[in-house]
């Protein structure tokens, strides 16, 4: 399983849901966990975690993310 991460601030966290959402239908909603953690300031990080690594990196290419450590 790979964790993908992204980084948004609260303003456009709704935009880049609702396009998380759309990837996700387009790909048969592969997503096994979604979560959400503040970070300093007005930011936020998103955690997508997939069972595929194809998917995962398919996920992280298109949103411009990053693996987990």
């Amino acid at each position: 399983m790979r964790i993908i991460e992204l980084r948004s601030d609260r303003v456009d966290f709704p935009r880049m849901l609702a396009e998380i959402r759309e990837w996700l239908d387009r790909n048969d909603r592969p997503l096994v966990r979604f979560e959400t953690e503040p970070e300093e300031g007005n930011a936020l990080t998103i955690k997508v975690q997939f069972e595929a690594n194809d998917l995962a990196e398919q996920f992280r290419q298109s949103f411009a993310g990053f693996y987990a450590p």
